[in-house]
């Protein structure tokens, strides 16, 4: 059993390999990069934000980040206002622009997944679906337990 779950892990691998180079793909027709859009999502879901929240919600390097936020204001996609609750931050919102390209990109996503999806039994998404936020809140913790304090993203 172990085997068959570890083999099962190791899938995830390039299963994330090729959801990305679909994901840029599809993003692109819209003006986005993968990074953009994982930005843009985020503040879709989420509201706006400072730039260390959007860290903490992407789990990916600050750099990065902030990288992805200039490029996207510079497109028109984010703007940026003063964070009144603390001075010297700032709030990362989306734009009318920006709602649009990601909304257009969830929705070419979402028909692509449901045309996958009718080959498959809801019962096996659910678990999958499962079985994958366990395997990211396990692998988060291992993660974390092995780089505590290397981020330093305060707000």
């Amino acid at each position: 059993m172990i085997e068959a779950f570890y083999h099962a892990v190791r899938l995830t691998r390039p299963l994330l390999r090729h959801i990305a180079a679909s994901v840029d793909l599809g993003a692109r027709v819209h003006g986005v990069s993968v990074g953009q859009r994982a930005v843009l999502e985020a503040l879709y879901d989420g509201g706006a934000m400072t730039g260390p929240g959007l860290v903490r919600v992407l789990a990916l390097k600050r750099q990065f980040v902030f990288r992805m936020l200039a490029e996207t204001d510079g497109q028109g996609f984010t703007e940026r206002a003063p964070n009144l609750r603390r001075s010297g931050s700032y709030l990362y919102a989306l734009t009318e622009k920006g709602r649009g390209a990601i909304a257009a990109i969830r929705a070419d996503e979402l028909a692509a997944l449901e045309a996958f999806a009718s080959s498959v039994e809801a019962r096996d998404i659910m678990a999958w679906s499962s079985v994958q936020k366990r395997l990211a809140e396990f692998f988060a913790q291992r993660a974390g337990s092995q780089n505590s304090g290397k981020n330093g993203d305060g707000e």
